[in-house]
């Protein structure tokens, strides 16, 4: 007898030593192991566990097929899952499951919660392995409806999503119908928070029902991408199509690239179809590239709706590093890196975004900050106040800050901007527009837009410096939709700044701004700065971005020469010293 009880206990214990699922339920049978998060859920299905269930991830589970949850119906009953890593475990469920590596089936009420401390920690990856083949690429995690039943209420939480690459997973997540990209029932109140996604065509592809659109999507504070070569997005970071009521919020795109053989455009997030109600705010958008040599493009923002009255609130997003090889043969608009498109629709509130375009095109063509396509026509579809609009490439050819293939009546309100291209033109609208003039005698609007170049942190930090922006500074208008900036400072309620951030300008006190004619050239400069003014200037202090006083000329003449050659590539604060004023102008050292 002794050694039979021997060999059951040694049983049991093996058996625990590889159960790395288990489950607690409030009713049914209450307790269970499994090898499997598939296991876990098949018991689920058949009713063995039912009412509210949590599912505790102790250790790494491969998973022999795809792990499926069903609706809440027929022999299935539970009205509540929770899955989550034990209680400091660190732990991934991987499958080669050409599928999904999870699906839920019209599941309702499922939460994934990848901290095994109850903060904000992701100790849980999901992965999908399978390396596709044509005509079969997987998902990471599937939210499918059924035919008659959407998946509702599920939230994916500090979790990290992992594909095989680029190629071989179609998305980390997919919110979609019984098949991938429609959806027959809506799956309403999805959200994703503070997950990571890397490896996949699509990080976060949304797809709702195109009549009676899904509600209550909430993407909010997840990492897409990587600096990694190989963990890029392929594609895009995230669509939302077929929505209403949603949010994408505060979520860092920082890499798609798609093969150099690809003939698709990259995008960092797309909007589009039925989209109504939606606010796409406080997203850090960079490194979206398009290398195919025969051109195409590459895309930061592009909102593609097609609703006549969208009402999308699109605010404090900041996005640079948007590079698409340009169309040297004809410049289409496709075919170019861009910071925000407007492709389709109206109802587009568009405030306090900080667009950068700072990488270079390859081939000449028509780059912009912000371009509006000529298949917008609705008149007052979009109302544009208090961004940053900045172009800094170098490549020949154009470099706009803004560009519109539409009328000037698609704009409700045009102002409050600012324009800054380091090439010929600012703008095009029906032509070049050279100047901020031209561009305003073009656009309409615009009487307190500027033009002026920002002095930010760094390269990839796009906060305005403390010093060198005091012609930036105060310079927007207050609009109700927006009180916060990206970093949730309050806005100024009289005089806010534009762009992502609101910001203190501490530089050098200056006198009488303007009441001198102070010229100089050339700007940007490689080796000798000349400048001039109609009163004897007694010398020039040069400070870097950051405010720090590098080099002190002394002039003692109306017109003197400032040597460049030996600072670095970077943009520069000079203060002219006169008898009774000073003055201080920005150059760009190339």
């Amino acid at each position: 007898m002794k050694k039979i009880l021997l060999l059951l206990t040694v049983s049991v214990a093996v058996s625990n030593l590889y159960a790395q699922v288990d489950i607690t339920a409030s009713s049914g049978t209450a307790t269970g192991t499994y090898t499997t998060l598939k296991g876990a859920f098949d018991a689920i299905n058949t009713g063995t566990h039912q009412g509210a269930i949590t599912i505790s991830i102790t250790g790494n589970t491969t998973e022999t097929a795809t792990a499926i949850l069903n609706a809440s119906s027929g022999t299935s009953s539970y009205t509540s899952v929770l899955i989550q890593p034990a209680t400091g475990v660190n732990a991934t469920i991987t499958s080669a499951s050409t599928v999904a590596t999870i699906k839920f089936n019209g599941a309702d009420n499922v939460t994934i919660n990848g901290s095994n401390n109850g903060s904000s920690s992701r100790n849980l990856t999901i992965s999908n392995t399978f390396v596709a083949t044509t005509g079969t690429t997987p998902v990471v995690l599937w939210v499918s409806s059924t035919a008659t039943d959407g998946s509702e209420n599920i939230t994916l939480r500090n979790t990290n999503f992992a594909g095989s690459s680029g190629t071989g997973t179609i998305g980390g997540v997919i919110v979609s119908g019984t098949t991938l990209g429609a959806a027959e029932v809506p799956n309403n109140n999805f959200s994703a928070i503070n997950n990571t996604f890397i490896r996949a065509q699509n990080g976060i592809f949304l797809v709702g029902n195109a009549t009676n659109t899904d509600t209550g999507w909430i993407v909010r504070n997840n990492e897409i991408g990587s600096t990694v070569t190989a963990d890029k997005m392929l594609f895009r970071g995230i669509a939302v199509q077929n929505a209403k009521n949603f949010e994408v919020s505060g979520n860092v795109i920082k890499g798609v690239a798609l093969p150099a053989t690809s003939t698709n455009t990259t995008q960092g997030i797309l909007v589009g179809a039925a989209v109504t109600n939606g606010s796409i705010f406080n997203n850090r958008i960079s490194d979206i590239k398009q290398p195919n040599t025969a051109g195409y493009g590459a895309v930061g923002l592009y909102i593609n709706s097609g609703s006549a009255t969208s009402n999308l609130l699109i605010y404090n997003n900041v996005i640079n590093d948007i590079a698409g090889t340009g169309y040297s043969a004809g410049g289409g608009l496709a075919d170019n890196g861009n910071g925000i498109v407007i492709g389709n629709g109206a109802g587009f509130k568009i405030y306090y975004n900080t667009v950068v375009m700072d990488t270079n095109q390859t081939n000449a063509g028509r780059p912009s900050a912000f371009n509006v396509l000529s298949t917008v026509t609705a008149a007052g579809a979009i109302d544009l106040r208090n961004n940053i609009f900045v172009n800094k490439q170098t490549q020949t050819g154009e470099k706009y800050t803004i560009y519109s293939g539409a009328a000037n009546t698609v704009f409700s309100n045009i102002d409050y901007n600012d324009y800054y291209s380091s090439g010929a033109n600012l703008g095009y609208i029906g032509s070049a527009r050279a100047t901020l003039a031209n561009l305003q005698t073009g656009f309409g609007g615009n009487v307190n837009s500027i033009n002026v170049l920002p002095a930010f942190v760094s390269a990839t930090d796009l906060t305005p410096a403390t010093t060198g922006n005091a012609t930036l500074d105060n310079k927007g208008t207050p609009v109700a939709d927006v009180t916060l900036d990206m970093n949730g400072n309050t806005r100024s309620a009289t005089t806010p700044d534009l762009g992502g951030y609101e910001f203190t300008d501490t530089t050098l006190a200056v006198q009488d701004v303007n009441k001198s004619k102070i010229n100089y050239y050339p700007n940007p400069v490689v080796d000798q700065l000349q400048i001039s003014n109609d009163k004897k200037i007694n010398t020039v202090e040069i400070y870097n971005a950051s405010g720090s006083a590098i080099r002190n000329v002394i002039i003692n003449s109306e017109k003197g020469f400032i040597d460049m050659r030996q600072l670095p590539v970077g943009v520069y604060i000079l203060k002219i010293n006169s008898d009774k004023q000073s003055e201080t102008i920005k150059v760009i050292k190339n």
